[in-house]
């Protein structure tokens, strides 16, 4: 038991990761946002299009490693697959969880494996990822967010961790890394040229 709660740990700081990719990409794909600091983020082009890519990318390769199948990788699956003598029901209830989200995670899957894991030599970028709104983009990482926060919160508590802790984690590290990012916006806002 004492490696699988160190596993869970582990993971938990994963889906901080993810969290906190979400959460500064959000601030950067706001229309809001991009509204208020677009003198901002246009004085400083080259550098908010690296790190919203960075961030991207990283999004995908993390959800990649979190939701992995394979039976050799530490992943949710690994996790998940412990409880099968522990708590059947409960594998049950988080393998099918994942499953009613498996398009999406494939979609992201593609992205990892023919862009950012590998490059694709039959296709372009633009080709595997097709005309995507970030309005759209961003629902879609929050519900991959919510899921991977979802499972590992229930992992945490079957291996007798404190599940409120774990979701107290997600929450603050989210709101820290916003956060983070409007500061970063209002600063450079203030020595921006006007």
């Amino acid at each position: 038991m004492t490696i699988f709660t160190e596993d869970i740990v582990e993971m938990r700081d994963r889906v901080v990761e993810l969290t906190r990719s979400h959460a500064v990409l959000w601030m950067l794909w706001n229309k809001k946002n991009c509204k208020r600091y677009a003198s901002v983020i246009e004085n400083h082009q080259d550098f908010f299009q690296a790190i919203a890519s960075s961030l991207f990318q990283g999004f995908c390769v993390i959800t990649y490693q979190i939701f992995d199948k394979r039976g050799d990788v530490k992943s949710l699956h690994e996790l998940i697959s412990y409880l099968s003598s522990l708590n059947p029901k409960l594998e049950g209830q988080l393998k099918s969880d994942i499953n009613s989200q498996k398009p999406l995670l494939d979609k992201f899957f593609s992205y990892r494996n023919k862009i950012y894991g590998h490059r694709d030599k039959s296709k372009r970028p633009w080709e595997i990822f097709g005309v995507q709104s970030k309005s759209r983009l961003k629902n879609e990482m929050k519900a991959i967010v919510n899921l991977a926060q979802k499972i590992t919160s229930a992992l945490a508590e079957a291996a007798g961790l404190p599940k409120d802790e774990f979701v107290e984690n997600f929450r603050l590290r989210k709101k820290y890394a916003s956060y983070g990012a409007r500061e970063i916006l209002k600063a450079l806002e203030k020595t921006a040229p006007h």
